[in-house]
C-alpha cells in the first residue's frame, strides 16, 4: 500500500482460492455486508488482542470497497493484486514515524490527501496502523476532519488496545473485533523464534491471543520474573526487596528488545525508545501474565506460578493485581508497583 511506512499485512491476505471474509472469523461476515452494500462509513476501528487479524481485515476490506468484480474481493483482478502487493495509489497506511508514536505532522500529510480526489476508483482508503499510536496532537487533528468527512474516503483503524483510543475517536467509528490467532499457533510460533515447546506453551496462553505480546513476554523473560516474585510472597521482606530490584534490573535491560516487534516501522527504528516507556511496556505485559495467572488459579487450574496457592488466595490477590496493573501508566514507581506484587502474593 503506497504511504510513508510499512506495513506487514500478508500479501496473501486476499486470495482467490479461500473466501477472505471466512478467514475473518464471525466478523467477516457481517463486514462482507458493509463492504458490498454500498453504505460505507467514513470510519471503522479494527481491533482483536493481535494485530495481525485487523490488518488481514483492513486489506480485505480496502480490496472489497475498490473491487469491481461481483464478487468482491476476487482476488484476482489488477486492482485486488496492487492492494496485495502494496502498490494500489488509492490505499494508504500510516504507521509509526517516531518510536513510539505516530506524530501530527506524519497524519497531516495523510489527512491532506484524504481531501483529495481518489485517483484511480470512487474511493480511498487510509488505514492508520497502531491506531492507538497517535500522538494527542494527531488525535484532534484526526476528529477534526471527521467533523466533515470527505465523501469519498474511509480510514481504518488497526489497533489491538482500543482502550488506548479516546472515547470521542471510538464514538465516531463503527467497530468490528476479530479473534487471534490460537495458543497452539502463537506457541509453534515462538519455537520458531527459538523457545522451547514447554515455555513457548506457556508463554502463549499467557499473551491472549497476541503474537506480539508472547514474543515481548518471551524477551522479557516473563516466566522468570513472576517466579521470582512468587518466591520472594513466601520470603522475608528484606529478601522480597532485594529481588525486586534484581527482577527490575532485569526488566530495564532487556525492555528495549522486547518493545521491537512493535516498532516494525523503517522510520521508527531510527531513534531509540525511552527507557521509561519500554519499562512500562515490559511492566504492562508482567501484569498481564500476573492476572491470567491468578485467573487460572482462581479457576482451579492446576500448575503453573500459583500452584502453591489456593484458589481463594489467588482470588483474593486477583483485585489487588488489577488496581496495579492500572497504576502502571499512572507512573507509580515501579519497585513500589511489584513490592506491592510481592505483597497481594503472600499467603496468609
Amino acid at each position: 500500500m503506497p504511504s510513508s511506512s510499512s506495513s506487514d499485512i500478508d500479501a496473501t491476505a486476499v486470495s482467490s482460492d479461500v473466501d477472505p471474509w471466512a478467514r475473518l472469523g464471525p466478523s467477516g461476515a457481517l463486514l462482507a455486508r458493509v463492504a458490498c452494500g454500498g453504505r460505507t462509513a467514513p470510519a471503522y476501528i479494527f481491533e482483536s488482542e493481535d494485530r495481525e487479524g485487523p490488518r488481514a481485515a483492513a486489506k480485505t476490506f480496502a480490496s472489497a470497497l475498490l473491487c469491481r468484480s461481483p464478487s468482491r474481493p476476487c482476488g484476482t483482478c489488477s486492482i485486488c493484486r496492487r492492494i496485495a502487493s502494496g502498490n494500489h495509489p488509492d490505499v494508504h497506511v500510516r504507521g509509526r514515524d517516531k518510536a513510539t508514536v505516530i506524530s501530527v505532522e506524519a497524519l497531516a500529510e495523510m489527512l491532506e490527501r484524504a481531501h483529495g480526489s481518489p485517483l484511480e476508483g470512487d474511493r480511498q482508503v487510509f488505514v492508520i496502523d497502531p491506531a492507538d499510536a497517535l500522538a494527542p496532537e494527531a488525535v484532534a487533528m484526526y476528529l477534526k476532519s471527521l467533523e466533515e468527512p470527505p465523501p469519498t474516503t474511509t480510514f481504518v483503524l488497526v489497533t489491538a488496545r482500543p482502550d488506548r483510543l479516546p472515547a470521542t475517536v471510538r464514538s465516531r467509528c463503527q467497530r468490528f473485533r476479530f479473534p487471534g490467532p490460537s495458543d497452539a499457533v502463537i506457541a509453534g510460533r515462538l519455537v520458531r523464534d527459538g523457545a522451547e515447546p514447554e515455555r513457548a506453551t506457556v508463554l502463549a496462553r499467557w499473551s491472549s491471543g497476541s503474537v506480539a505480546r508472547a514474543r515481548r513476554l518471551l524477551a522479557l523473560a516473563a516466566d522468570e520474573a513472576i517466579d521470582e516474585l512468587v518466591r520472594a510472597s513466601s520470603g522475608r521482606v528484606p529478601t522480597a526487596a532485594t529481588t525486586v530490584e534484581s527482577v527490575l534490573a532485569d526488566l530495564r535491560t532487556r525492555a528495549g528488545a522486547a518493545l521491537e516487534p512493535e516498532v516494525a516501522e523503517p522510520e521508527a527504528q531510527e531513534s531509540a525508545t525511552p527507557a521509561g516507556e519500554a519499562l512500562r511496556r515490559a511492566l504492562e505485559d508482567v501484569f498481564h501474565a500476573l492476572l491470567t495467572v491468578a485467573r487460572d488459579r482462581t479457576a482451579g487450574r492446576e500448575g503453573g506460578p500459583l500452584a502453591g496457592s489456593t484458589p481463594s488466595a489467588a482470588a483474593r490477590a486477583l483485585p489487588v493485581l488489577g488496581a496495579l496493573a492500572v497504576d502502571v501508566r499512572r507512573n507509580v514507581s515501579p519497585s513500589a508497583l511489584l513490592i506491592d506484587v510481592v505483597r497481594a502474593l503472600r499467603r496468609p
